[in-house]
């Protein structure tokens, strides 16, 4: 009797033993990640405009207009651009740094941080496209319309506006007369703010990479030529195995936040391969979006309506003046 009750101690005494080893194992957890990422405090510091105003190049933009997809362009205009057709011409323009007089628009920026944007007084040769009826000639009334790269979410983003006054038609792809084009793209304009993004992410792609190996090589038994087998989970004493759920839980915490931060990384803050790269270390990304303002929304509905027109893509051009 006096056996039975010392056996039943030590069980009961070694199952509080282990319930507290594990309690604490856990509550480490969240105090082992927190360590762990480095990044997970890391503030992204915001880019001057300024770049964009001080590079010799100026920037030749390739409109291609026609369906794309998710544009309401055909349900507003029945019959633009069924046929599939592209309406393609260029223009060359330059960022200033003089503060836009016309007023600002909403979807590009706060006014007191737009700028003007001016046509290339410098191009060889006007906006022009060849259509069903010959050559046309592109105008972009007084050739100013504005920028701003300030943005609540992302200080990547570049938004502009040119004011299209001849309007454009090829075929059944049109641009109205007196549309006002609005562009938006990316742009990296504070060289040590990317190469210090880049050099993190590249961080966390090792990081990943790291740990997705550590996840495929975990618990699983392999057996080698000489005959032997690699210890496996079920091989452990019971401490080792609550050693490994620990890690195992750490790792998969870290290895969702640095999937997480990948993507953030990704979204913007670091560039694409093929950027366009100008002489003073500004980087604009190659592609762009195009939309046009669409019908009046109704006073009780907040925001304004619109429209994608197509894309565009970007080219530094070298000036000498």
């Amino acid at each position: 009797f006096v056996f039975f009750n010392l056996s039943l101690y030590g069980v009961t005494m070694c199952i509080a033993v282990i319930i507290s080893f594990t309690l604490l194992l856990l509550l480490a957890v969240g105090t082992s990640i927190s360590n762990a990422l480095p990044f997970q405090q890391q503030q992204i510091s915001s880019s001057s405009p300024s770049l964009l105003t001080t590079t010799n190049e100026e920037w030749k933009l390739t409109l291609n207009v026609g369906l794309q997809p998710g544009t309401w362009m055909p349900k507003r205009y029945p019959g633009w651009a069924e046929s599939g057709g592209r309406l393609i011409f260029d223009a060359q323009i330059q960022f200033t740094d003089i503060p836009i007089r016309s007023g600002g628009e909403k979807l590009v920026g706060p006014e007191n941080e737009t700028y003007e944007v001016r046509i290339s007084s410098t191009a060889s040769c006007p906006s022009k496209f060849v259509s069903e009826r010959g050559e046309q000639i592109v105008e972009f009334g007084t050739n100013i319309g504005g920028w701003c790269n300030s943005s609540p979410q992302n200080n990547n983003v570049l938004r502009f506006w040119l004011d299209c006054s001849s309007g454009a038609k090829r075929r059944d792809v049109e641009i109205f007369p007196d549309t006002r084009i609005f562009f938006t793209t990316s742009v990296w304009d504070n060289p040590k703010d990317t190469n210090k993004h880049q050099s993190d992410y590249n961080i966390v792609l090792e990081k990943i990479k790291a740990l997705e190996k550590k996840k495929k090589n975990n618990n699983t038994q392999q057996n080698n030529d000489d005959g032997t087998t690699t210890t496996t989970q079920s091989d452990k004493n019971i401490f080792q195995n609550l050693w490994s759920i620990r890690e195992l839980v750490d790792d998969s915490q870290e290895l969702d936040f640095l999937r997480g931060l990948k993507e953030r990384y990704e979204r913007g803050l670091v560039p694409p391969p093929d950027a366009i790269v100008a002489s003073n270390g500004l980087q604009m990304a190659p592609t762009g979006k195009l939309v046009i303002k669409g019908k009046e929304t109704p006073w009780y509905i907040p925001g304004s309506e619109y429209l994608i027109l197509g894309t565009f893509s970007t080219e530094a051009v070298v000036t000498t003046s």
